[in-house]
């Protein structure tokens, strides 16, 4: 009877808790994948047409966050971890990356040279990575990372720069 009582209350328990932990992992998910650009302007939140949106793509365990714009850093969570995605107001901006590939690299980008982004406009960071071979060293110094702006719906590369995996640009 003793023993009956002991699965029937381990039973129980494990049907009242089950419910709460599934939903707490939900939500954690949730959580985990909700981003929010961040406004780097003064002010409350201006409508789409009079800002510009810049948002960087992630493929498979690649991406790039933005670190700083026009020499002023963007705060961050941790050295794989930051916006990738920005408002602006229009105009003249210097835009700064740093490119991560989970257990490969992680690295600040030398700035973009200064781009006017126009109101109303949305644009995305794209790059290609082709990962070095060797020593650590030599892996860096062989590592290529093109990354370019380019206007959403429209073709065509805006801006871009490639860097080794020192983040230095390459003629």
């Amino acid at each position: 009877m003793k023993v009956i009582r002991i699965v029937l209350f381990t039973a129980l328990a494990l049907l009242t808790a089950t419910p709460g932990i599934a939903q707490k992992k939900k939500n954690k998910k949730n959580k985990k994948h909700k981003i929010t650009a961040l406004a780097l302007y003064d002010g409350p939140e201006l409508p789409d047409d009079q800002q510009v949106r810049l948002k960087s793509e992630t493929v498979g365990k690649k991406y790039a966050y933005f670190i700083a714009v026009d020499d002023k850093g963007i705060p961050n969570k941790s050295l794989t971890k930051g916006a990738q995605e920005i408002l602006l107001l229009p105009g003249e901006h210097k835009i700064q990356m740093r490119f991560v590939s989970k257990g490969q690299i992680a690295i600040p980008i030398e700035p973009f040279e200064t781009f006017s982004f126009e109101a109303g406009k949305a644009y995305v960071v794209k790059f290609e990575h082709t990962h070095g071979k060797g020593s650590y060293l030599d892996s860096a110094g062989n590592t290529r990372i093109r990354i370019w702006i380019e206007e959403i719906g429209q073709e065509g590369v805006l801006i871009e720069k490639t860097v080794n995996g020192f983040g230095k640009s390459l003629k």
